[in-house]
């Protein structure tokens, strides 16, 4: 692949979705192992020290919190973006900022997208200037504007000599992520936290990920926010409060959304009895089952099962799932020179 991959420029509407899929199909039939389900937070940092660029498709990521910047193009399709209390709806071009330790999660309503992150650690720019590493930016989302226009082109540019084999490519990267970080102090509104206020948001975020991941990995058990407390070393109302307080939905619901998910794909895909449906999510009977299939797609489950048109599930207040496809270095390389390759044509 030559060096020389989208250096300028490239408008969202340009992104054609089918030659995107067109070249999945096509070219990388043959490799479809290479495409990992990898968790949105680990970050390696294996090209350059304190950044990561990646393309991903993204199907559903529960709530969760990690200690990069995150900054992300969505470049293809749409995608819910859900941070702490509040819910973003986005489409082709737009671009959004995860702060720091920032509650957030992913959901994805059935149309394929594409995602081109960029998850900074905070000794990219700590180092320049100590306080940043307490920097918050107001606005979650940039949708358009002159500083759409500018942060949206330093990005790929960006990514273009991540990508790049030419000699040097790492300062010419590192010195187009500084710009982008630079427009964004200048040009739009940001908070310098306390200290104190950093080191809470970075423990209430490890806690709920332990807490998200033993739901995950304990859900087909009998568990009950005892459990949690006793993980945590806290008390049953402390842990509730905090549930609530991170998610906006109680632990119950929280745990009932995960047993659901589980269960309609088992309902959706194979013939099991409803009594081992229930044995494998961890319902202790049909009734409770039946009463989550009512709230989120209006018919019990056997009444689901007898439908020609299968209702798709439209209640569950948060994304419980971890589902992404993570493009490999070399298919991200491809899949990106390509587009802008023809939209150059």
């Amino acid at each position: 692949m030559s060096s020389g991959v989208f250096v300028t420029y490239l408008p969202a509407a340009c992104i054609d979705r089918n030659l995107i899929y067109f070249i999945d199909k096509m070219y990388f039939k043959e490799n479809e192992d290479m495409l990992k389900k990898e968790e949105f937070e680990i970050v390696q940092h294996t090209t350059m020290n304190y950044l990561e660029i990646f393309l991903v498709e993204m199907t559903a990521r529960s709530p969760h919190g990690h200690g990069d910047l995150e900054i992300g193009i969505l470049l293809d399709g749409s995608l819910t973006l859900f941070t702490e209390f509040k819910q973003h709806e986005l489409h082709a071009g737009d671009i959004y900022i995860i702060n720091r330790y920032q509650i957030h999660s992913f959901f994805n309503h059935g149309s394929q997208n594409q995602i081109l992150a960029f998850q900074i650690h905070p000794d990219f720019y700590r180092r320049i200037d100590y306080q940043l590493g307490f920097l918050r930016f107001d606005n979650n989302i940039i949708r358009n504007g002159e500083l759409h226009d500018a942060l949206y082109q330093t990005l790929l540019s960006c990514a273009a000599s991540y990508f790049s084999s030419s000699a040097h490519n790492a300062i010419k990267c590192s010195s187009l992520l500084l710009e982008a970080i630079y427009q964004l102090l200048t040009r739009t509104k940001y908070t310098i936290a306390s200290e104190k206020e950093s080191a809470t948001a970075k423990n209430n975020s490890k806690r709920l990920n332990r807490i998200t991941d033993y739901i995950s990995e304990h859900y087909m058990e009998h568990i009950a926010l005892q459990d949690i407390a006793g993980l945590e070393n806290i008390t049953t109302y402390h842990a509730s409060h905090f549930i609530t307080q991170m998610l906006g939905i109680s632990f119950q619901e929280y745990l009932n959304n995960i047993r659901f998910e589980h269960a309609f794909q088992l309902i959706s895909k194979s013939d099991l009895p409803i009594l081992d449906v229930c044995l494998e999510t961890g319902f202790s009977s049909s009734r409770y089952l039946n009463q989550m299939f009512m709230r989120n797609l209006g018919c019990s489950v056997k009444e689901y099962r007898k439908k020609l048109e299968k209702p798709r599930p439209v209640g569950a207040a948060l994304p419980t799932d971890n589902i992404q496809n993570r493009y490999s270095f070399e298919q991200a390389a491809f899949v990106l020179s390509r587009i802008w390759n023809t939209c150059k044509l």
